[in-house]
């Protein structure tokens, strides 16, 4: 079946060669019909008779004058002025390059070459001379043999049919463009695109075979990219899915980790407050203690107790395994601890008396480190907007040492210790957004911690907090309290502790003391004192300060202790101010009747 079909091609393709060859061979021939009618017309005289010159004609007006004479550089031989000279000369002799192929020669122009008569190889079928080879004749030539008639295997079959014959359907799997017509195929409607150039093709229906524009296999192309997207999908899922495995495999075959405990040189470590084990893991493999991140963060993982990992310095081993390192930071003997705690209240000599006894440093180091205080805070810190001056030289600092447990590092100087303690300050504000808050109320930052100290030094319970802020500020910044002076004796006492003398409770407290002209903290004798102290009276802690940015409502002017556990009684005016002294006598207090 194979070999019928590959004949039948073959004669398909030759008898295509061979009309083709005819049509040329027509086309030729009437080309020589032309030049044999030219040539004998110009035997005639050709436009000599006519008095007009057309193209390849001559014009004898041209005869007589000496600018059209023959150039013998370009004579030809056949012309007139023809120079015999040029024939000995061999620059001119014929090229044999460019001599005619007797291959080529059809035989019938000039150098025809008789001995390629009888080659069947170049027989075209038209022209005598020529033997007829039945492998190539297609039953409409001379020399056709009947004897392929009775053979099968060379009957035409419809689905080959080069558009020869017509047919009323049509298959454009094997449509060349060529002509009206097709191939015989079950199945096939003739709607499907041809194969002519451009896109169009011809049909056997009513169109009269116009050509019509080809459709594109929309279809067919959709299917193929969605096919590719899904190839492609299916692909990365299985290449992410074999990349994750083999993470995950190698990540716990390939962990670079030490053995044991480690050597016996050590270092120390520092974990600063709000680590994350990835931070503890990066200090570790700097100073060599493990030897990878992967191994102290899967260990630390591995073991729920890693989170209680606490700031402060350890001691660890070198080359340790990420195990072992976890369990040593968990060991309280490993922690170098020198833990200073400094409570809510203390003021700032009280600070540096307990960090001298700690640390063993002296006092004055303290002193003389934080004489300048902006060296450690901003200087926006201390600017005020009711026009009043701020502390100096050893309370300048006041109010800026935060209250907190403290783990300083071996041989810390003061210097070091005052910029761990106002560093955690400058977070914690930071972090509730003390200045924003105090430039709401209309204060500044300095103003709002002036407030919080003095309530850290006043109130006892958290929850007064809030409204004694609200009676400070009622007194400075709000009408109706004429002196807008604060008289407390709490700005009493801070100055007889930075005097060094010792502070007194509200009933042995003098006159003199309240109204002590010299003193800078001051709060009784107005206007020369009005407003706000010249700085904090105490370090406030984060309970105080919330409460001086978050003040409760109300309009009191008047606070006072009235139970030995530290409630607070509120007034809004003098009378309901005396009845809160006489609950406060009445429960033992030791205040002075009004």
């Amino acid at each position: 079946m194979i070999d019928d079909l590959n004949l039948d091609f073959e004669d398909h393709d030759r008898g295509r060669g061979r009309r083709r060859r005819t049509e040329r061979w027509d086309s030729g021939a009437e080309h020589r019909r032309q030049d044999a009618s030219q040539d004998q017309w110009q035997q005639q005289g050709g436009w000599a008779g006519s008095g007009a010159q057309a193209r390849g004609g001559h014009e004898p007006r041209y005869d007589s004058d000496p600018r059209y004479d023959s150039d013998p550089r370009y004579d030809t031989g056949t012309q007139r002025g023809y120079d015999p000279r040029y024939d000995q000369d061999p620059r001119y002799a014929p090229d044999p390059r460019y001599a005619p192929d007797p291959r080529q020669d059809t035989g019938t122009q000039r150098g025809y070459d008789p001995r390629y008569a009888q080659d069947p190889r170049y027989d075209t079928g038209t022209q005598p001379g020529y033997a007829q080879d039945p492998r190539y004749d297609t039953g409409s030539q001379p020399g056709y043999d009947p004897r392929y008639d009775s053979e099968p295997r060379y009957e035409p079959d419809p689905r080959y049919d080069t558009g020869s014959r017509a047919y009323r359907k049509l298959d454009d799997r094997y449509d060349t463009g060529s002509r009206r017509g097709g191939f015989l195929e079950e199945g096939y409607d003739g709607d499907g695109p041809g194969l002519l150039p451009g896109g169009g093709d011809y049909r056997d229906d009513d169109d009269g075979g116009k050509r019509r524009p080809r459709k594109t296999k929309k279809k067919r192309r959709g299917r193929s990219f969605l096919a590719l997207f899904m190839t492609l999908l299916l692909l990365g899922a299985l290449g992410g899915g074999a990349y994750l495995a083999y993470d995950k495999v190698a990540g716990y075959f390939l962990t670079p980790d030490y053995d044991g405990a480690g050597t016996t040189e050590t270092v120390m470590i520092e974990v600063k407050d709000g680590q994350l084990l990835g931070d503890i893991a990066n200090t570790l493999v700097a100073a060599d203690v493990v030897k990878s991140y992967k191994a102290f963060v899967s260990a630390a993982e591995e073991d729920p107790k890693a989170k209680n990992i606490q700031a402060g310095f350890y001691n660890m081993h070198k080359q340790m395994s990420g195990k072992a390192a976890v369990a040593a930071m968990l060991d309280p003997k490993t922690r170098n601890v020198k833990g200073v705690t400094i409570t809510e209240g203390m003021i700032t000599i009280q600070i540096y008396e307990k960090l001298s006894k700690e640390l063993g440093i002296p006092v004055e180091d303290f002193k003389k480190a934080a004489a300048n205080p902006k060296k450690f805070i901003p200087d926006w810190w201390f600017k005020r907007l009711d026009g009043k001056g701020v502390a100096t030289g050893v309370s300048a600092i006041e109010g800026f040492l935060f209250p907190a447990t403290y783990e300083f590092p071996p041989k810390v100087t003061a210097e070091q210790a005052i910029k761990i303690m106002t560093d955690h300050f400058l977070k914690v504000t930071g972090d509730m957004g003390f200045a924003d808050a105090a430039k709401a109320l209309g204060l500044s930052p300095y103003e709002a911690l002036i407030s919080a100290s003095i309530g850290q030094a006043e109130v006892v319970k958290p929850a007064d907090y809030p409204k004694v802020s609200r009676v400070l500020y009622n007194r400075v910044y709000k009408p109706g309290f004429d002196c807008k002076c604060l008289q407390i004796d709490s700005a009493v006492n801070y100055w007889l502790r930075v005097s060094g003398k010792v502070p007194k409770d509200s009933s042995q407290i003098l006159a003199g003391e309240q109204h002590n002209p010299k003193d800078p903290y001051n709060t009784f004798d107005a206007p020369k004192f009005s407003g706000m102290p010249i700085g904090p009276i105490s370090n406030p802690g984060e309970e105080a300060l919330k409460g001086a940015i978050h003040p409760a409502s109300g309009a009191w002017v008047f606070f006072v202790t009235i139970d030995k556990q530290g409630t607070m009684g509120y007034a809004t005016t003098w009378n309901g101010h005396c009845q809160n002294i006489n609950t406060a006598i009445k429960n033992g207090l030791q205040l002075e009747k009004c």
